[in-house]
């Protein structure tokens, strides 16, 4: 089995059942212990668990802060961003959410897009300051929408019913969202109810759904569901989503399913 097929194990069935020990998955995937031992490192070192004798357990929502989640897979994350662009027209009003994916979205509007006379509504401060024009610069035409709300820092983003009823006045083009997993059963997920308040009012008030999502949230359930597999358009992928086992049926479920090579 290849190595990123053993770790989506480990974040399948850390996200089922909360641990994972190594003598399972070593059965489950047929290698050695000490081969998923090395796995358990990489990806303790990536953020994404915390090791513990014999075995690992999900890190909490608040263990990679955003500055840490910035960095882990950029790589990744921009060529799904940079694929993105490619779906979007001049003139639209389009949503987004927070997180580092959306911040690196963000990035590539402002600065490689050639995109003109955009509205953009989101609830993330970062974003709004990424896209709103400075006066040195040559203007674009954007108009950006921060909504008001309650306050969370990490990264700083409004949310509650405030945000929703902001939402909810506007009828956009698209939006565009990063969930913290997606799997046929249940859609795009969030960890946060709150955050998926937020994803599920910009999906439900968008005429086009896309949906961002490196390799290590395909196949992965979250807490809370926000968007049915059946109502997102398009979903980005990076080339290594191909090696997750349920990657096929996400094909012939999402007619949108993008690879970004």
């Amino acid at each position: 089995m290849w190595q990123e097929e053993r770790q989506q194990k480990i974040r399948t069935l850390l996200a089922a059942y909360g641990q994972v020990s190594a003598d399972r998955v070593a059965e489950e995937c047929g290698v050695s212990r000490e081969t998923i031992r090395r796995d358990f490192v990489e990806m303790e070192a990536a953020g994404e668990l915390k090791r513990l004798r014999g075995g690992a357990v999900p890190v909490t929502p608040e263990d990679p802060a955003f500055d840490v989640r910035i960095t882990q897979r950029l790589k990744e994350k921009r060529a799904i961003c940079v694929r993105a662009l490619s779906l979007l027209h001049d003139g639209q009003t389009i949503f987004m959410d927070g997180g580092s994916t959306l911040s690196i979205m963000a990035e590539e509007i402002a600065g490689r897009s050639g995109l003109r006379d955009l509205t953009i509504i989101t609830n993330s401060l970062e974003i709004a300051m990424t896209l709103a024009e400075k006066p040195d610069e040559p203007s674009r035409g954007f108009r950006v929408v921060l909504l008001g709300g309650d306050v969370k820092h990490n990264p700083i983003e409004t949310y509650g019913p405030a945000t929703i009823n902001e939402i909810q006045r506007f009828r956009a083009d698209v939006s565009i969202i990063s969930p913290w997993g997606i799997d046929l059963r249940g859609g795009a997920m969030d960890h946060y109810a709150h955050s998926a308040e937020v994803a599920r009012a910009m999906t439900d008030n968008a005429a086009t759904r896309i949906i961002l999502a490196d390799h290590s949230k395909v196949g992965v359930a979250a807490r809370v569901a926000f968007c049915a597999i059946e109502d997102i358009d398009y979903l980005v992928v990076d080339p290594k989503a191909r090696t997750i086992p349920a990657f096929g049926a996400f094909a012939g479920a999402v007619p949108g399913l993008i690879v970004a090579e």
